[in-house]
């Protein structure tokens, strides 16, 4: 039978089907008939995102969007709308914003990596790291009617017209516009989800009217805050503070908080005392308001190392109301790979002193404390707090795992969870107190603990999950295998660890049996030997076929429902424990990651392939080259020691950026990025091909030993 001519009740069942399953196919299906694209088109415009840039743009898009809703009489589908970007207005700039010329205030928003598609679909929980200068009121508060409000007219116009709207994502740097909060009050459904708020008057004597009407709106129903203890120009950032008393009943219907919390550069020169906060207007200090967020999420640099900061928290909003709760940060402050966690006293806090009895989805960094010998200490902590929550639908874990703590996490929550992300990590910083040398190592998962999660979590739909890289060998593929059992499992995320922390870290760690002479040859500090980098070049060399094996080898033999998506994430290659990386460069490039995903159709067994992040990779690589032939260029056009020694650094380096570079570069030049003895042990695993046009060329995996 004709799709046209199936029962109306049947295609709107087919057109939610697919709407919530493959939104592609629901453009197919549109396509079909009149019929279908009427009952389409409901799910077609259920959720809108406009992208933001210039008043302009803005203008033409809405223009653009409005044309089509009306057309296809679909003002009243539109339920969702997203507001994306940065709209630029050219205004006068004052004079410490002249003399701040190194200070972008939405550069860590504007990263090249962030613009790429599906670059974040790598860490979707990870927070961007901001390293650079962030100053906390360098903007004005817009004022109703100025230029800046006006621009948003368009966006103005078109939400009048959406009699249906339920939601507005606002996830622009900009202030939240005057004339849409008005125009938002008319809307009494409609629920603000305010992605970049800030009050830019929250340290002054007295906060901007505008500032506080827009924080205490019966629209505002979710806010991600970003916030700093002291900017970099010294002054007090008081945002965090403000929150919570939003939290505490000034926000009315203020559900949902996120905190991410920074650390400036430059903010740790200015050590006076700081100032006090006096609370926000209306706000009462007698224990009496409190809130009732259902999700709370402190992340960033935030200090967790006390229960101090929770039990703020625990005064101002009943964590029984909590159904999702997010604690530390990855990969915050200036060492990329120290975590700001909770620690066990944090723990044992938790554990002793709430209740959470609604909560499901919970999102973990853990930490250890600085003193090794409470190893027990912490692992016991950890086990009273998996062992306290209720049992949870999603859980995700970041840091210090072993065997034990597994076990309580899956004896606890395995029969429920639908949802686990664990990621074993241990702190690499070596800024420790009393210069403690650490000692720990990753936990390894092995095939018995993937068998132990498939056996104890017979719902689980979607898994992250390290799995140590062994050069592809039968025990690595041994634990690919295990997935496939796992018979609810649509979506897996394996990040492929190829570090190999025991050469630094465990003083029983001999050479490998393997290494020849050469192996055994020192490379770098910590005894670290040839051998031991070339392993971690084979481990890190990930590519599309090897990527194609892996999902082969889950898939051919899954049972239960079909694997929909495998996610490969490179990591850890020349990391051996000791705040070093070796051969960054070249590991980085062999260190792709990737996306499988299944064709969304039941008599197709086609899958797409696509490396993320393969533009900033070759943008990246493309910029080694560059710098390294300008160069060489530089100092083979240097008569003598004596030229050297007279030529300023600066000099040297306009030099380098200047030099003009051929239009073909010769294989030696496409090599230049590499010292000699690199590309000797590079060469060692990936003998030159002829013709070469180098390195990044000549490599491919080490096949899977099936």
């Amino acid at each position: 039978m004709a799709l046209h001519r199936l029962p109306h009740e049947t295609l709107q069942q087919i057109a939610c089907h697919l709407a919530d399953s493959h939104r592609p196919s629901l453009y197919a299906f549109g396509l079909a008939s009149k019929a279908c694209y009427n009952v389409a088109s409901v799910h077609l415009f259920r959720q809108i995102r406009l992208a933001i840039h210039g008043p302009e743009e803005l203008q033409r898009d809405v223009n653009a969007l409005t044309e089509t809703l009306s057309r296809a009489a679909s003002f009243r589908s539109v339920h969702t709308l997203k507001l994306q970007g940065f709209l630029e207005i050219e205004r006068p700039r004052n004079s410490s914003e002249e003399n701040r010329n190194d200070i972008d205030h939405l550069g860590w928003w504007k990263s090249t990596l962030v613009n790429e598609p599906r670059i974040n679909t790598l860490l979707p929980n990870t927070e961007p790291v901001h390293r650079g200068d962030f100053v906390s009121n360098d903007e004005p508060v817009i004022e109703p009617s100025s230029e800046e409000d006006k621009a948003w007219a368009p966006v103005v116009n078109l939400i009048n017209q959406l009699s249906a709207l339920a939601t507005l994502v606002y996830d622009c740097p900009n202030q939240f516009p005057p004339s849409l909060l008005d125009t938002l009050h008319r809307h009494p459904r409609c629920k603000l989800h305010h992605l970049k708020f800030r009050l830019r008057t929250v340290s002054s004597d007295t906060v901007h009217p505008y500032e506080m009407a827009l924080a205490t709106s019966p629209r505002l129903y979710s806010a991600r805050l970003y916030c700093t203890w002291r900017d970099s120009e010294g002054n007090d950032d008081f945002n965090h503070e403000a929150m919570r008393d939003l939290t505490a009943g000034l926000a009315p219907n203020l559900k949902e908080v996120t905190v991410v919390k920074l650390w400036p550069m430059r903010s740790n020169k200015h050590t006076w005392r700081r100032g006090r906060w006096n609370g926000l207007p209306g706000y009462i200090t007698d224990g009496k308001m409190i809130g009732s967020l259902t999700s709370l999420s402190l992340v960033g640099t935030v200090s967790l190392l006390s229960p101090a900061l929770l039990k703020t928290w625990a005064a101002v909003t009943d964590f029984n109301c909590l159904r999702h709760l997010a604690l530390g940060g990855e990969g915050s402050g200036y060492m990329a790979d120290h975590v700001n966690g909770i620690n066990g006293e944090v723990m044992e806090w938790i554990a002793s002193n709430c209740s959470f009895a609604q909560l499901k989805v919970v999102r973990l960094v853990l930490e250890r404390d600085a003193n090794p010998s409470n190893e027990t200490d912490y692992r016991d902590s950890a086990v009273s707090l998996f062992t306290a929550l209720p049992p949870l639908t999603e859980l995700s874990v970041t840091g210090p795992l072993d065997p034990t703590i597994l076990d309580a996490i899956l004896y606890r929550h395995g029969q429920t969870l639908e949802k686990l992300n664990l990621h074993s990590l241990e702190d690499e910083a070596d800024i420790q107190p009393d210069e403690v040398n650490r000692h720990e190592v990753p936990m390894v998962f092995t095939e018995e603990h993937m068998r132990q999660i498939q056996a104890q979590c017979p719902i689980l739909e979607e898994l992250a999950v390290p799995v140590k890289r062994t050069q592809s060998d039968a025990a690595e593929v041994e634990i690919y295998k295990t997935f496939a059992k796992m018979e609810s499992l649509k979506s897996l995320f394996l990040i492929l660890d190829c570090s190999d922390w025991r050469v630094t870290r465990d003083s029983n760690y001999g050479p490998d049996p393997s290494f020849d002479e050469y192996d055994r040859e020192t490379w770098s500090y910590d005894d670290i030997k040839k051998g031991h980098l070339r392993v971690a070049l084979i481990n890190s060399a990930v590519d599309e076929k090897l990527a194609r094996s892996i999902w082969d080898i889950v898939n051919q033999q899954k049972s239960g429902r079909q694997l929909e998506s495998l996610k490969l994430w490179t990591t850890g290659g020349g990391s051996f424990g000791n705040n070093r990386r070796e051969a960054t460069g070249l590991l980085a490039s062999l260190s792709c990651s990737w996306l499988v995903t299944r064709l969304a159709r039941d008599d197709s067994e086609t899958i797409n392939i696509e490396e993320l992040g393969r533009l900033a990779r070759e943008a990246r690589e493309q910029k080694n080259i560059e710098e390294e032939v300008r160069w060489k260029k530089v100092k083979k056009t240097s008569a003598n020691a004596e030229v050297k020694k007279k030529t300023t650094s600066e000099e040297w380096q306009a030099n380098r950026e200047e030099g003009e570079l051929p239009s073909e570069l010769t294989e030696s030049e496409l090599n230049a990025d590499l010292d000699t003895e690199t590309l000797r042990i590079f060469r060692r695993i990936w003998p030159r091909q002829e013709e070469s046009k180098g390195w990044r060329k000549d490599w491919s995996s080490f096949a899977l030993q099936t």
